[in-house]
Parts: structure tokens; C-alpha cells; sequence
């Protein structure tokens, strides 16, 4: 149960005032609930029969409803409620009284530190016992339809514990000529062989179940006797596995001797299939897990694995439609996975509420663009089952495979580190996180990735991208983004972002540099044949402080014969706020030289036109949530309209990003706005060739 989930609480306490100082303590540390206080055993029956109740908290002292009545009565009605006692006396005689009792713990009147751990831990194991009871009930109704499965089986399937058949279906009695399967259960299987051959049979079928091969089944050729004491020649294949909770053997003979290549291979298929919903089991997606990292592990790839799992399965599913009703869900999600499918793809259902998606190449952005992509097709699809409707979510976790992954099983103790990460930023799910390793493997990261821009800047491994960021006002100004990437193999990855994160400000200085002039001699081309572009450049906080940039730049603007107003240079709004001095001192200067300066993500922090009193930037570029909000979550566009007229009062331009949708503009115009850029207007591309005109 998750901190924040609203505990549904009984109270039994003769002082009013101490129970509600109770549930003031339970919400001053953060565990919201609902409260009932209860003063008779009449009221507690009704109570439990009306509501499922998360903890019972009594005071040991009460008299209108003594704890070991309260107690009976749980009991009694055969409730999983966990009852906490609260005791005035010190001492281990009253928690050995309280546990003879049936309560879980026994705890000290204003201990209030150890009630709040006592209550965590219960609510845990209450949510645990929950949980185990949801598997058992849908580990019986898998067992009961793989009964059914049995029983109309055409092969011939038999399980044998300890030499006694305890299981034969209808083909089995027919193969041997009996009436029904009935009719040779409990009878040792040795009898059904050829005398000759039975001492050979036994040590075969022992060594089997020594074996315990539950993987691979054995071949098995013999002699039958049938029920009229003919010989049969028989083939069969014995499996050790679990039947009616016992370890036993299943002896499967085939439909007919000779079985071709064809049944094999569909025999095989559904060996590795979830009977419910079609998609590949666990136990052979792990296998598929394995060879994927050992293919990476030979080349330049990275793969990725989403572990997705439904929020809140047992409350917004099972408690709705009950475990039919969450089978057909289970279809349906499974339907809506298989259709997102790419080349390469591999999609398994891993648990009752989760499944895995293997991507045999991605990146991170890639990756994380996709899950999102995902989870808004979950989110916005109405599920049908039982008769009801269901609107559900679900929640990812991501790892990525690499040549370091090393197995399987590594990858998907991440991925499901990152799900948990993700659930913990974010209780109410439909949310995704991308794993990162912790603080000592984390250095270790990042010295990799040092070393990998340094060698990307020696070996020329980097590329410019350009965005075209368009003119809603019609100024005809042919403004394009410059993107950096890193190329290594098939991948290409934004080292900007990491290197921030890093802090190398002498690798990050570099490759700025190396960005500026790579830009402005493709700038130089371009004006060159008459296209007179504009570039927007982002700079990292270690250009900021570079004293020495300003008078590289007039130098580098010469050298390639480009107007130093051809060049627009972002700072981040968190980079200028902390650097107020630099960010106000390096503006001047480079405003001077004849450029301009932006500034993106503005409108985050508290204060976000505070700044704009220090550093005059000439363009804003707002924070991408803004429209996110609007654009992806359906809001009203209010604050993002407010936001673009304050800037506007400042004569300060606005660049509005990630735009997706048409539906955007008609909001955009009536604002004002000057400059639109997303995938709407065109992704990021490896040539300067968009049509600006707005024919």
C-alpha cells in the first residue's frame, strides 16, 4: 500500500479526543484516512459486513468495546483486519497478553514513532497477504482450465506420482482400450508395459524424477499392453512437473507416431504460449531475454525492455469485474501491446497484472518517447469486460541492454527498480522511469560517458541537427535550432544533456566550441547560395562563465564571414538564475557583437520574470509543460496564454516548442505568439532545407 493511499481505519477509544488526536497524527505524518470510531460489538459486525477495513486500532483500557471482543469478532467473521493495541503500562506482560489475543502488535500510549513503523509493516503484510490470496485464487482457475485443456486433449496424457497413475484423460483410456480414464487412475504404470520390459521402464521413470528435467522432456519408446493384453508400441515424452500440488511425471504420447516436423513446431508454440492471452509465457521470454543480450553483446547495439505493469489492479480491475472480468482485460491489453508492435519486437506476458516488451534496438530517448507513447494509447482506450467499462492505466519501468548487461535476469531486476522509481515519483501511476544505476556505478557512468565525447570530439563521431522554428507574424526570418548528437554505431544520443548533468565544464566549453563553428560554416554555406538562415545555438552553463568566449566569437564570425546577428544563443532559465552575474555580464557582451540571446524553459521557478529584470534577453522559449499541458492532457490554455502576453508586454519574442498538433494554433495566434517549433512543423533533420513561406 502506498503511502499516500487513504487508509480505511476502525477506532476503538472511550476518549474521543485522544482517537481524533489519532487520525491528526496519522495525517500530520503524511498517511491520509478514513476514520471510524466504534463504541459496541453490534456496531463492529455491521461495520465489517458493510466495508472492507484496512487496520483497527483499540486502546486497551476501553470498556464500551473491550479489545479481546473486538478480536472474537474478527475472528469470528473471518475478516483480515489487523488489530494494533495501544497499552498505558510498560513492560512485556501486556505485548504477551495483546498477542495471546490475536492483535498484531502491542504498542505504548505517545509512542507515536513506533506506532507509525508498527502501522507501515502491517499495512505492508496486509497488502501482501491480499495479493497472495489474488494468485492463489487465479493460480486455481489456471489450473481448473488446464483441466479442461487436459481432458479434451487428443494426445494421450497421463500423471504418474511415485509409479501410480494419478491422472489419465480420455485419449489415454482410449489409446490402451479402456472405457474412461477412470478406469486405470491409481493403477502403477508398469503394469501397463510388457512384462519384459517393465525393470527398465521402472529405472527410467526413476531416473526421470531424479532428474527433475521440467524444462525438456525426455523420449521414451515402449512396449504397451493394452486392456484386451495386446502389444502396442509406444513413443512418449515424460515432463516432471506438479499436478494437484504434488510433484509427479506427465507422460504425453503423441496423436499418432511419427508426428511431423509441422506438429512439432506448433506443439512447441504452445508450450511457450500464456494459454489466456496468446503472448509468449515468462519462462520463454527469459529465454528470449538471454539471446537478445548475447546478440548486443557482439555488435554496437542497445536494446531495450519495458516492464509494464497495470495500476491498481486489484482495486480498479478484480474489485470491479472479478477474475473473469480481469481475464478479458488481460486479452485486451495483450490485443492493444500486440498492435504496437515493431519489427524485432517482443512482447510476453510476464505476470497476472504485467507484461514485457523487448525492443532488440533502441536508445534512451527512443525508448522513453515510445513508452510514453504507450501508455497514453493504454490510458486513452475504453476496455470493455463482464458487462462494464474500464478506464485504466498502467505504469513502466525501462532498462536498457547494452554489451554490459550480462544476463537476463540483471536487466529485468532493473527494469523492475525503475517501475518502483517510477511509482514513487508519482503514486497514482501511468508513469514511466528509465533505470540509472546507483552512485557507485554512476561514477562509473559518467566516466564512460566523458570518455566517449571526448573520443566522439577526436574522432568527429558528432553531427548538428536543425530544427526550423517558424514565424507565425510572417517575418520571414529563416530561424533553424541547432541539435547536437553523438553518433556510436546505430545510435545517436544528445551528450549536451549528460554532459550538464556531469559537470565537466572543460569537455562541455569544448564541445560548444566545436558546435559554434561546425554551425556557422553551414550557416556560411547556406548564405552563400542566397538562404540567409539564422541559428539558434544552445550554450551550457560552462560557455556562460567562460570569460574568454565573447572575443572567440568575434574571431569565429570573421573567419567565417557570418553576421554576428545571424546567430541567436540559448542559456537555460536555471543556468541564468544561477549565474545571475555571468548570465547579465556574457549577454551584453555578445549583444554588443551584434547577437542575440534566448532563453528556454522559462516560466519554471517561483519567480521566472524576476530574472528578466537583470539578464535582457531578446527571445523566450517557454518550458515545454506549458503546452504539454494543453496539448497532451486535454487543459485549459489559460495559463499558457497568460504567460506568452506578460512576455509580450516586455518586447521580449516567444518561441512556443513541441508543438504536435494543429489544434495548437488557433490558441497560438490569438496570443501572439511569434515563433512555433515540434514535430508539427518538421523534427529535426541533417540539412537546412525547410520551405518557410506560409503559402
Amino acid at each position: 500500500m502506498s503511502a499516500s493511499d487513504t487508509i480505511r481505519l476502525l477506532l476503538i477509544h472511550d476518549v474521543p479526543s485522544e482517537a481524533q488526536r489519532l487520525v491528526s497524527m496519522l495525517h500530520n505524518a503524511g498517511r491520509p484516512n478514513r476514520a471510524q470510531h466504534v463504541a459496541s460489538e453490534a456496531a463492529l459486525v455491521k461495520l465489517l459486513q458493510d466495508k472492507t477495513w484496512d487496520l483497527l486500532i483499540a486502546a486497551e483500557s476501553s470498556q464500551k468495546l473491550a479489545p479481546a471482543v473486538a478480536l472474537r469478532t474478527i475472528q469470528k467473521m473471518q475478516k483480515d483486519v489487523p488489530v494494533l493495541l495501544l497499552s498505558e503500562r510498560d513492560g512485556a506482560q501486556p505485548v504477551v497478553e495483546g498477542l495471546k489475543l490475536g492483535a498484531r502488535d502491542v504498542i505504548t500510549v505517545d509512542e507515536d514513532q513506533h506506532l507509525l513503523l508498527v502501522i507501515q509493516r502491517e499495512l505492508q503484510a496486509l497488502e501482501n497477504r491480499r495479493k497472495a490470496r489474488l494468485h492463489d485464487r487465479r493460480y486455481h482457475a489456471t489450473l481448473q482450465r488446464a483441466k479442461e485443456l487436459l481432458d479434451s486433449s487428443k494426445d494421450a496424457i497421463a500423471y504418474v506420482s511415485d509409479g501410480l497413475i494419478v491422472y489419465a484423460n480420455e485419449s489415454f483410456a482410449e489409446r490402451f482400450g479402456y472405457k474412461s480414464g477412470e478406469d486405470v487412475e491409481y493403477q502403477p504404470l508398469i503394469d501397463m508395459l510388457s512384462e519384459s520390459e517393465r525393470e527398465d521402464g521402472r529405472e527410467f521413470l526413476k531416473q526421470c524424477a531424479i532428474d527433475n528435467n521440467e524444462v525438456e522432456a525426455r523420449q521414451w519408446k515402449f512396449t504397451a499392453k493394452t486392456a484386451s493384453g495386446s502389444q502396442l508400441p509406444t513413443r512418449a515424452e515424460v515432463l516432471a512437473t506438479v499436478y494437484d500440488e504434488e510433484r509427479c511425471l506427465q507422460v504425453r504420447i503423441a496423436t499418432r507416431a511419427g508426428d511431423t516436423e509441422q506438429l512439432e513446431a506448433q506443439l512447441s508454440d504452445i508450450k511457450n504460449r500464456d494459454p489466456l492471452t496468446g503472448l509468449y509465457n515468462r519462462q520463454h521470454f527469459l529465454r528470449l531475454l538471454d539471446s537478445t543480450i548475447n546478440a548486443i553483446a557482439g555488435s554496437q547495439r542497445t536494446g531495450g525492455l519495458l516492464y509494464l505493469e497495470i495500476d491498481r489492479f486489484e482495486q480498479t480491475v478484480l474489485g470491479t469485474v472479478g477474475v473473469a472480468g480481469a481475464d478479458a482485460l488481460q486479452k485486451k491489453v495483450a490485443e492493444l501491446l500486440q498492435s504496437s508492435l515493431r519489427r524485432g519486437d517482443v512482447v510476453a506476458r510476464y505476470g497476472d497484472e504485467s507484461f514485457c516488451l523487448l525492443m532488440s534496438e533502441t536508445t534512451p530517448d527512443s525508448a522513453e518517447r515510445r513508452t510514453g507513447e504507450l501508455l497514453k494509447k493504454i490510458s486513452d482506450t475504453i476496455f470493455e469486460a463482464a458487462g462494464k467499462t474500464l478506464h485504466v492505466t498502467a505504469s513502466v519501468g525501462i532498462s536498457l541492454l547494452s554489451e554490459a548487461s550480462g544476463s537476463g535476469e540483471k536487466v529485468l531486476n532493473q527494469a523492475l527498480k525503475a517501475h518502483d522509481q517510477a511509482l514513487q515519483h508519482n503514486d497514482k501511476g501511468d508513469c514511466f522511469a528509465l533505470y540509472e544505476p546507483d552512485t557507485e556505478q554512476q561514477d562509473d557512468a559518467n566516466t564512460y560517458r566523458r570518455a566517449r565525447v571526448a573520443q566522439a570530439l577526436e574522432a568527429g563521431k558528432l553531427k548538428l541537427l536543425y530544427q526550423p522554428v517558424l514565424s507565425l507574424q510572417g517575418s520571414g526570418e529563416h530561424l533553424y535550432e541547432v541539435l547536437v548528437r553523438l553518433v556510436d554505431g546505430k545510435e545517436e544520443l544528445a551528450p549536451v544533456a549528460f554532459l550538464e548533468g556531469i559537470g565537466d565544464s572543460s569537455l562541455s566549453s569544448k564541445m560548444d566550441r566545436w558546435v559554434i563553428l561546425t554551425a556557422i560554416k553551414a550557416a556560411a554555406a547556406q548564405r552563400a547560395t542566397g538562404k540567409q538562415v539564422t541559428l539558434l545555438l544552445h550554450l551550457t552553463s560552462a560557455s556562460l562563465l567562460d570569460s574568454s568566449l565573447p572575443a572567440w566569437l568575434g574571431v569565429a564570425f570573421k573567419a567565417a564571414k557570418v553576421p554576428p546577428g545571424a546567430v541567436v544563443f540559448q542559456l537555460r532559465q536555471e543556468d541564468i538564475n544561477s549565474n545571475l552575474h555571468a548570465a547579465r555580464d556574457f549577454t551584453k557582451q555578445v549583444q554588443d557583437l551584434g547577437c542575440r540571446v534566448a532563453v528556454c524553459h522559462f516560466g519554471t521557478g517561483l519567480n521566472p520574470f524576476k530574472s528578466l529584470e537583470h539578464v535582457k534577453v531578446d527571445v523566450a522559449k517557454v518550458d515545454p509543460s506549458f503546452v504539454r499541458e494543453v496539448q497532451d492532457e486535454g487543459e485549459s490554455s489559460e495559463t499558457l496564454a497568460n504567460l506568452i502576453k506578460e512576455l509580450s508586454t516586455t518586447g521580449t519574442k516567444v518561441i512556443v516548442p513541441h508543438i504536435e498538433q494543429a489544434s495548437m494554433l488557433p490558441t497560438l495566434w490569438q496570443t501572439g505568439t511569434d515563433y512555433i517549433q515540434g514535430y508539427y512543423v518538421q523534427a529535426p533533420a541533417e540539412e537546412m532545407a525547410f520551405d518557410f513561406s506560409l503559402d
